[in-house]
Order: C-alpha cells, then structure tokens, then sequence
C-alpha cells in the first residue's frame, strides 16, 4: 500500500498504529515515512527525532491518509503527489516488529506542464553507487529520513531488499 511516491506498506504483520498526536503547526511540513517521536516537550505533537536516535514506544514512522483535497485541485493532484503530512493536523505514528515497509528515492521530474516535482532521498546509499545491502540495519537521519547503521541498538529497521535502478529498499521494523 503507499501512500506517497516514496513510501508505503508491503506487510501489516503486527502493526501498532497510534494516533491522537498532531504535527506542529509551525516549521516545515513533516514528509510521510519519515521517522517521528511525540515530543516529551510539546505531549501530543510529534517531531523529527535526532539522528541515530534509538526507537521507543513512542516513536514511529509517519502516516497521514490524505483523503481529501483540501487546497489542490483533485483533477491535477494525486494522492501520492502529496507526500507531506499538514501542519497541525493529526497524524499516525506506526510500528510493530515485523511490520515491512518500503523507502523510495525519487529524481526531479520536470511534468509536461512544466511542473516541477521535486526530487526526495528516502535512505542514504540506496542510488547510482549503493552501500546498503540485505541484512544492514536502519537508523534514522538528521531530518527523520533513513541512513545505515552498525549499532543494533539504534535500528529502527532491517534491509531485506535494495533495488539500486528504483532506488527502493524494503525493510522490516525491530521495534
């Protein structure tokens, strides 16, 4: 299932999906599938977590089911186009052991209309020259993207698949 360009589901085995807990309402909009921890200053609003932060109970990757429109035109815009959760509203932070999910990096494409749609790297080593291979461990990046670790106990994630001509990578939740 995906819910952006650059993120989506491939088995829901355990999943714990939390809700109840907002994006800020200030700052730059939070990109779904990133990782996000609700804020112990701020309860009920989520943040980006700082690198190489362990997981918790508390932490997840970020979902927000746009079933709505609001503010695009439908007729030009696709759910997938929209890959950010809106400012102050309430979002899903998921997890669970075993729960797949896959990360894409995307290029800039330029679209008929001459829209831009912006490029968006999703886990670090996962292009042209890769250095992320099955089995190595996920930890998040300083903007709550994915990077490679080696300390098991910052894994978020583990790599089960890395495509370097998509630039997808699948991986399996630890927490």
């Amino acid at each position: 299932m995906s819910y952006s360009r650059n993120f989506g589901f491939r088995d829901f085995t355990n999943i714990i999906r939390d809700g109840r807990n907002k994006t800020p309402s200030t700052g730059n909009p939070l990109v779904l599938g990133t990782a996000v921890v609700v804020d112990p200053a701020n309860p009920g609003v989520v943040k980006v977590p700082a690198a190489d932060d362990s997981p918790s109970a508390l932490s997840g990757i970020l979902v927000y089911e746009h079933i709505q429109y609001k503010g695009v035109d439908a007729a030009l815009t696709e759910s997938v186009d929209m890959d950010t959760a809106p400012k102050g509203q309430y979002v899903q932070i998921v997890h669970g052991p075993g729960v797949k999910v896959w990360f894409k990096n995307t290029p800039e494409v330029t679209l008929a209309d001459g829209t831009v749609r912006a490029a968006r790297t999703m886990v670090a080593g996962a292009g042209a020259t890769p250095t992320l291979a099955v089995g190595d461990l996920l930890t998040v990046d300083t903007d709550g993207t994915w990077k490679e670790t080696s300390t098991a106990a910052d894994a978020w994630a583990v790599v089960e698949s890395v495509d370097t001509t998509r630039g997808l990578v699948e991986a399996r939740l630890t927490f």
